[in-house]
């Protein structure tokens, strides 16, 4: 029986003014609720209210928008200034036509507790510049990215359109310079690391979509035509699990719909691989060193090859193997047509549980670290050469908190690819006690924070950011509280061990 992980430590001590970490959550902009940001009340008008009329609405209000309610004052549709512009005024239509003709339905609308945070995840997700804010069935507030800009400065929002107009990919890789401006603007405003690694990873795949739509119209311009069936531009690995803060290599593939041998989609696509990882290149995602990326032959496949791919791996969890498994069984679509992806990864979801070979030897790299503790709690730095004094929080921490959890994830079948998600599932499968997933949480979070907070350092002081820490530069909390998440790290380790039974590979 595995013990449970220590108790964690409620709150830290005062932590001295040269600290180095990142604000914990609770200040700025994504410390509040998505009612704190609205400026004016809402401007609402019924379905049968005549274009013109709505549109003085807005005029006499200054608003960029106007809600459509119904009788009971529940949103049904949003028109915005666009909306006049591109449905009314572009098509000529009659001033007379009711406003329910040309709103835009429906109106996301969350509950006025929300976290801001929720609110510009989802925003910024979906592409979209307005919510309304919705108590007991009824419209309280309308929140516009206008709002959240006056909030807080700069803001996600504004690169996101950034993003989506670039026509180029010089444009676009102008506009993926500003990402890191992005992650220090989270951080100062109080986004945890997660919350930040899953806003970037929006962005991130927002970059990616739009060098997909460039690549693909370039090639139909030099006359390759357009994919000749549907396809899906696959991540993995960190940004497959939605967990990046600042860019790394890339970890790509492709994957499109079985044809007929005679077909030339193997042709089309081994131009667009290799576009597109020169593409990304240019957006400052480098390649990987390890060649797992769509530019790569192998890696870019009919479903029908990534299946025989997927089950070589889990009937014979040979070294290879495992390492492959390490990045593509954290994979997600983000580009191209998403269904060849979502029924790949679903078809692996199904199998794995009953894998329990190809689980065991998953577990086994999960826990084949040795603690980043020795003896007395002291950090295991290393010892020699130019990283002397250094901790590896990617290698001693990271890896074992997501590869744990990417175990436990596919034991159960879960499609989710986060390690809080995975986690999450675990909890709800009963595979973790409350408490116990409540401490790997709060071990992920404090590892994920100290991560990027050294990170973002590195860059301050001219340097590429790498994942070894000195722990003498941090704060007497900060050392106490990372102390505590690599003991829970460790028992995790542990816990792995047993339920896997990785003791019986030989």
């Amino acid at each position: 029986m595995v013990e449970p992980p220590r108790n964690r430590l409620i709150s830290a001590p005062d932590r001295p003014a040269d600290a180095d970490l990142m604000p914990r959550v609770g200040s700025g902009l994504l410390g509040r609720r998505v009612l704190d940001l609205a400026t004016t009340p809402p401007l609402t008008c019924p379905p049968s209210t005549p274009i013109a009329d709505a549109a003085a609405l807005m005029s006499g209000r200054g608003a960029g928008s106007i809600v459509v309610v119904d009788a009971d004052g529940a949103p049904v549709g949003i028109m915005t200034d666009r909306d006049l512009r591109s449905r009314v005024v572009a098509l000529g239509m009659a001033p007379g036509v009711p406003v329910s003709e040309v709103m835009t339905t429906p109106l996301l609308s969350l509950s006025p507790d929300t976290p801001a945070f929720e609110a510009l995840l989802e925003m910024t997700r979906r592409g979209i510049h307005h919510l309304g804010v919705v108590e007991g069935g009824r419209l309280v507030a309308v929140v516009s990215s206008h709002d959240m800009v006056l909030a807080e400065g700069a803001h996600p929002l504004a690169l996101l359109r950034a993003i989506e107009g670039e026509g180029s990919l010089d444009g676009l890789a102008a506009a993926a310079s500003r990402l890191t401006g992005v992650v220090r603007w989270l951080v100062t405003g109080g986004s945890s690391a997660s919350e930040v690694g899953r806003l970037i990873a929006e962005l991130n795949d927002r970059l990616v979509a739009r060098a997909a739509e460039l690549v693909e119209r370039a090639l139909e311009a030099e006359g390759h035509g357009r994919p000749p069936v549907p396809y899906s531009w696959l991540v993995a690995g960190s940004e497959g699990r939605r967990e990046q803060t600042l860019k790394t290599d890339q970890d790509n593939a492709l994957v499109y719909a079985d044809s007929p041998p005679e077909d030339d989609a193997p042709s089309y696509f081994a131009l667009l691989g290799e576009r597109m990882g020169a593409a990304l290149v240019r957006l400052g995602f480098p390649e990987c060193p390890g060649g797992f990326m769509a530019s790569n032959s192998r890696w870019r496949k009919p479903a029908r090859v990534w299946r025989e791919y997927f089950t070589s791996w889990m009937e014979n969890p040979q070294p290879e193997a495992i390492v492959h498994a390490s990045l593509f069984f954290d994979l997600r679509p983000v580009a191209g047509d998403p269904e060849p992806g979502q029924a790949l990864w679903a078809w692996v979801c199904e199998r794995a549980p009953g894998s329990t070979l190809f689980l065991r030897h998953l577990a086994r790299v999960a826990v084949s670290r040795r603690s980043a503790l020795g003896w007395f709690g002291r950090f295991r730095v290393e010892r020699s050469g130019p990283r002397r004094g250094r901790l590896d929080l990617k290698a001693m921490a990271v890896f074992p908190l997501t590869g744990a959890m990417r175990a436990c994830g596919l034991s159960l079948g879960l499609r989710e690819t986060h390690t809080l998600e995975r986690l999450r599932g675990a909890e709800a499968a009963g595979l973790l006690r409350p408490q116990d997933a409540a401490d790997i949480s709060e071990a992920y979070e404090i590892v994920a924070r100290v991560r990027l907070a050294h990170q973002l350092r590195c860059l301050d002081e001219g340097l590429a950011p790498d994942n070894f820490l000195d722990p003498r530069r941090l704060g007497r909390g900060d050392r106490v509280l990372l102390r505590d998440a690599l003991h829970t790290v460790a028992w995790l380790q542990r816990f792995v061990e047993d339920r896997f039974q990785t003791n019986l590979i030989g």
